[in-house]
């Protein structure tokens, strides 16, 4: 925190935007066409739109500046820069985690945000990639909104605000009570998807920006105030994939690992490693 200045650095996903209700058709790669799937763009704009209105809410909330993170994949990304807010600096870059920042920020922002593999009510539910069905730290079940907040937790930032499927929400809420969430759309049966679609009850887009403008704000104002997500090692992790192979796989790409059964590996670590 310097000075007068406020910080925010905001994650940027696809799937937990109001009107995303389809992976195959709005948020992936179309491997029949070779070609970027048909509704892409249409999620993009969407997703720029929930994005540009965190950034105003922060800036009515008196963020001085503002990055943003393209969380969805590698180029094109979930996000179409030509209709960025002027105000917000953007970060992209290759398929991995946020990246430039520092114990500058003030606070993160989660914005699009699905929920992890298995969640109740979830849609379009997953971690990291489709072949995990589940990653616990120490016990717990941790999904892409645990290892955000935990990787800025470490450097004392807190997670202040998130929008996206109610799940994600409920997720969010049980790591950081403190944060401001959003609910844009919700699940209206109990299994979760994620490649098939599903009977979902979402806010209309305009509605959403406006609830996610006036949550940026009231979180802006009160970032200060909260605590970081924290944990400390040693580290209890553990993988389980869809199939044996995506196991043999990381059972020979990371070291140290432990083969708990057939499609589940593990380690104990003072060191935090996400094992994909």
């Amino acid at each position: 925190m310097n000075g007068g200045s406020l910080k925010l650095y905001i994650c940027c996903d696809l799937e937990g935007v109001a009107g995303v209700f389809s992976h195959p058709l709005q948020c992936q790669w179309d491997t029949q066409a070779n070609t970027y799937s048909r509704y892409l763009e249409q999620a993009r704009r969407l997703a720029t739109a929930e994005l540009n209105a965190a950034v105003q809410g922060a800036l009515d909330g008196g963020a001085t500046e503002i990055w943003a993170w393209n969380g969805h994949g590698s180029f094109p990304g979930g996000i179409d820069i030509e209709l960025l807010h002027p105000e917000c600096q953007f970060v992209y870059g290759p398929d991995g985690g946020p990246a430039g920042h520092d114990e500058s920020f003030d606070a993160v922002f989660m914005v699009g945000q699905h929920p992890m593999a298995g969640a109740k009510f979830g849609r379009l539910a997953h971690s990291f990639h489709g072949g995990v069905t589940a990653f616990t730290v120490n016990g717990q079940a941790w999904g892409e909104i645990a290892v955000t907040a935990f990787g800025f937790g470490q450097l004392g930032i807190p997670l202040a605000m998130l929008s996206g499927d109610f799940a994600a929400c409920e997720e969010a809420r049980a790591l950081a009570p403190q944060v401001i969430t959003v609910p844009v759309m919700r699940g209206l049966t109990e299994q979760p998807n994620l490649f098939e679609q599903a009977y979902t009850v979402s806010l209309a887009p305009e509605k959403a920006r406006e609830r996610i403008r006036e949550a940026a704000a009231l979180a802006t104002e009160a970032c200060r105030r909260m605590k970081p997500f924290v944990v400390s090692p040693p580290f209890e992790l553990s993988t389980e994939f869809e199939s044996p192979a995506f196991a043999d796989y990381a059972m020979d790409a990371y070291d140290g690992l432990t083969r708990i059964n057939e499609t589940t590996v593990g380690k104990t670590s003072d060191e935090f490693e996400l094992i994909l």
